[in-house]
């Protein structure tokens, strides 16, 4: 004996078999009561038909009520009438609402049709958008613009939220193997692309490209607020932060093999617009950084380490240059603590609050620390820039070669010896330091003006008229 359910799937597989094409199919016998001209001869007629329509059944979903009143009811009530049959259509967590109601011909002719499925319209899309408008946007997705939705969804029934045919985090991928490979390969990957595609993308299309729910930056801001805030209140803004799509600009949205999503290494970031001139305003023009870097022997710590971050904020920045902390904007700036921040992030404080040390820097004159005599000046203290240059230099120490003053580059004239060292700046005159045997200007360095010698004629001052020896005056002695 054969179960219930057997017998279901031996007459679905019938049905199937008998949904032949009208070049195929042989007119059925046991039909010919119904299929009289005018009657319903016209189902016949069409391509596709269900499977009781080519077998001659219609009493299987059809019982005769009234033969002389030609008046029948259906088998089976409600969706049970198909599932009785299509059981595998409901078989699944989520069921379409027209399916559980029971509104099969909603969608389907339940005789013929001309479409595949017994469809009441040509296409599946068609269908689907006499419930679904998804189509009025200016970018759509690939299958809801050639209308095959059932490539994402099943029409009756599955396991998946929206009648997806997989799951979430496996359905996008099945097509875009390219983002699928970079997230299996890459180390840093965003999160909503680890299977929620739907919270930057619309699905089905949007009036934005790659059919994103938004534009960037906003709608990055819907998950980054923190990166909102700094935008929108600092001070120096980041260009390229607050214009539109600029996030993606720096950042890849599903997988990166940098850290931060970032599209490549730091650095290599940063000069794929500092590699030329960047107009700060009318008035000011930032040099390529790549240039400052062109041949140089000495770079500065975070510039060696490709960690632009080390000293400049990325999206905003309430300090000048998007810096990350203090750092005095102007040439001369009297000395405080809180002015040179940005610098006490890597060099100690003692280096300029120190007077004597016989460790604590090499630029000093026997224990005489000269960072502390430059900088700790009331009215014109040397910032860190006076003598450094900030990025990289052909110098040790990072020593600048020159200073922009105004329209001169006032020259440092730096030498390095193996105990010390000299300059001679266009502020001062030579001066040597020392740190074994140290220079004393505690006398003047000056060399000694020569005696002016006397006019022809004239008397030395300390000689008589006949040329003796003038003795002291003892009241003065």
């Amino acid at each position: 004996m054969l179960t219930k359910t057997q017998i279901r799937l031996v007459v679905c597989c019938l049905c199937v078999v008998a949904a032949t094409t009208l070049a195929q199919r042989k007119k059925p016998t046991t039909m010919q009561a119904c299929n009289k001209p005018d009657c319903h001869d016209q189902f016949e007629m069409k391509e596709y038909l269900h499977g009781p329509i080519a077998l001659g059944e219609c009493t299987v979903c059809h019982k005769p009520e009234d033969v002389a009143k030609h008046t029948f009811k259906f088998a089976r009530e409600g969706n049970d009438l198909c599932v009785n049959c299509h059981l595998e259509q409901t078989a699944g967590k989520n069921v379409h609402k027209p399916v559980k109601e029971g509104k099969c011909i909603q969608c389907h002719n339940p005789h013929s049709s001309d479409s595949e499925g017994l469809l009441r319209k040509e296409t599946v899309a068609e269908v689907c958008a006499d419930c679904h408008k998804v189509t009025d946007h200016e970018y759509l997705h690939g299958p809801t613009a050639v209308g095959e939705c059932s490539i994402c969804h099943n029409p009756h029934s599955s396991d998946e939220k929206n009648l997806l045919t997989m799951k979430p985090s496996e359905l996008c991928v099945s097509c875009h193997e390219v983002t699928k490979n970079e997230l299996a390969k890459f180390e840093f990957i965003h999160e909503p692309a680890k299977g929620d595609c739907v919270g930057c993308h619309d699905p089905h299309g949007a009036d934005n490209w790659k059919m994103l729910k938004g534009e960037a930056p906003e709608m990055c801001y819907s998950c980054h607020e923190d990166i909102k805030k700094i935008a929108a209140d600092s001070k120096y803004k980041h260009g390229v932060v607050v214009e539109k799509g600029g996030c993606l600009k720096c950042h890849t949205p599903h997988a990166s093999t940098a850290k931060y999503l970032l599209k490549a290494a730091p650095k290599d970031m940063c000069m794929t617009c500092h590699n030329k001139p960047q107009k700060i305003s009318e008035d000011e023009v930032l040099p390529a950084f790549t240039d400052e870097l062109k041949n140089k022997k000495f770079l500065h710590g975070p510039v060696k380490d490709k960690d632009c971050s080390g000293c400049h904020m990325t999206h905003g920045s309430d300090h000048f240059r998007l810096l990350a902390d203090s750092y005095p904007p102007i040439f001369y700036s009297p000395f405080a603590e809180e002015n040179y921040a940005l610098c006490f992030l890597c060099h100690e404080k003692s280096l300029v609050r120190t007077a004597t040390t016989s460790d604590l820097t090499s630029f000093r004159n026997g224990e005489e620390n000269l960072h502390f005599l430059h900088v700790n000046k009331e009215r014109r203290g040397r910032t860190c820039r006076a003598c450094h240059q900030t990025h990289a230099s052909n110098q040790p120490k990072h020593i600048r070669k020159s200073v922009p003053y105004g329209m001169w580059d006032l020259p440092l004239n730096f030498k390095k010896t193996e105990t010390g060292g000299s300059c001679l700046p266009g502020c001062h005159v030579k001066k040597n330091y020392d740190r074994d045997n140290p220079v004393d200007y505690s006398v003047s360095r000056l060399p000694k003006k020569a005696e002016p010698k006397p006019d022809d004629g004239a008397k030395p001052a300390d000689a008589t008229e006949g040329g003796e020896e003038k003795k002291p005056d003892e009241k003065n002695v």
